[in-house]
């Protein structure tokens, strides 16, 4: 947009000082606010994904978004899989005259098809009943016969997959049924088959909590969810074979406490939020999050690339160390660690404009270099983040 002086001064001439004042101050006050929420956007702790300024490609729709492969993307041919159905087709008799002939050259090709919509099922199961003399009972029931309800196991996985993993309203998930399996349903049949699914995972979704327990270290981190248009918090916990999900209305240590116990002995690798320091003192502060800030102060002020370079630089020796390193080795390497941050702390404190990174920095001291003693953990939380 370009503005013409002479007409910005004319649109002036007529106002009062007080006038002029009224209006930048009002100016103002609105580009504060449209600041505050553009930081919801874009802010250091935006994980590239969600960069929009990185997920570049080569061409834009209409609507503005991006469309087609990334620039710099190769690319790769599909691999055609083995044929398992084969189909011949030679038509060797001449339609004008009737005489017969032999291909001159014969030509194939290998396609991928999906089924034709298939009709449901109706399955009608009969199976016995027995005692013995010992006093044993038993029944010759199949596992694939439902416990409850009148939908087999395929069919309520496949209404929990629609609603859930595929995000259908009830409407559209009763229509895709209807389109793919010629059957029908109610709001209320879908409902049942999703809480009966939910019934049966439980037993392992609870296993997988008791295996989260007895971890040495977890990645944990926590995100916003909606939940029928209410605001709840989605939280993952990641070992290295297992991911935990858990929805909750709260975002402190009530969540620790519920899915790890009231002693986990373990590491764990998170963000800054202060239930986790609450919960327990073994702790791995996420290097990604702090570099990212270090990065937009640098980006912003020219005294704070420095700063920026100096934590690069203890992040470069949080990496370098390994578990074949001596402990006593890796001690002291910690505590000349810690000492340097201190340092650095000190340095920067007085700088007004650093002081929200300064004030992260300082109170997450004890947590910075926790893998200088632990090598065996990750210095970022980027596999908690990635599973979110």
């Amino acid at each position: 947009m370009v503005i013409n002086a002479d007409s910005f001064k004319d649109q002036y001439k007529d106002k009062s000082k007080e006038e002029i004042l009224n209006e930048f101050y009002e100016n103002y006050v609105e580009i504060e606010k449209l600041k505050k929420k553009l930081r919801r956007y874009e802010n250091p702790h935006t994980p590239s994904s969600k960069d929009v300024k990185k997920n570049r490609c080569n061409f834009v729709s209409l609507t503005g978004l991006p469309v087609g492969k990334k620039t710099g993307y190769k690319g790769a041919t599909r691999k055609i899989k083995e044929p398992t159905d084969f189909v011949n087709c030679f038509d060797s008799i001449c339609s004008q005259c009737g005489k017969h002939n032999e291909p001159k050259k014969i030509k194939e090709k290998t396609y991928e098809e999906i089924p034709d919509p298939q009709p449901t099922k109706i399955v009608k199961v009969t199976w016995g009943v027995y005692g013995c003399k010992c006093g044993h009972h038993w029944e010759s029931k199949p596992v694939e016969v439902p416990d409850t309800g009148l939908f087999g196991k395929n069919m309520q996985a496949q209404i929990t997959l629609l609603r859930f993993d595929d995000r259908l309203p009830l409407r559209k998930t009763i229509s895709a049924i209807e389109r793919q399996y010629k059957t029908t349903l109610t709001s209320k049949a879908v409902y049942d088959i999703t809480k009966r699914v939910a019934d049966k995972a439980t037993p392992e979704y609870e296993k997988i909590k008791r295996k989260i327990r007895r971890t040495t270290n977890l990645h944990i981190d926590e995100t916003k969810i909606k939940v029928q248009g209410k605001i709840y918090w989605l939280w993952v916990f990641r070992s290295k074979k297992n991911v935990f999900f858990v929805i909750h209305k709260k975002r402190n240590r009530t969540v620790l406490d519920e899915v790890l116990g009231y002693h986990y002995a373990g590491i764990i690798i998170c963000n800054g939020l202060s239930a986790y320091e609450e919960y327990t003192k073994y702790l791995q502060r996420c290097w990604a999050h702090i570099l990212r800030e270090t990065k937009e102060m640098a980006e912003k002020h020219e005294d704070a690339k420095p700063m920026h370079q100096w934590m690069k630089d203890l992040f470069a020796v949080v990496k370098s160390v390994s578990v074949k390193d001596p402990l006593n080795q890796r001690q002291k390497l910690y505590d000349k660690c810690i000492l340097e941050m201190k340092q650095l702390i000190q340095i920067y404190s007085s700088y007004q404009h650093l002081s929200t990174v300064i004030t992260t920095i300082k109170n997450g001291l004890n947590f910075w270099f926790t893998r200088i003693i632990h090598p065996q953990i990750e210095p970022t939380n980027n596999n908690g983040e990635r599973s979110l």
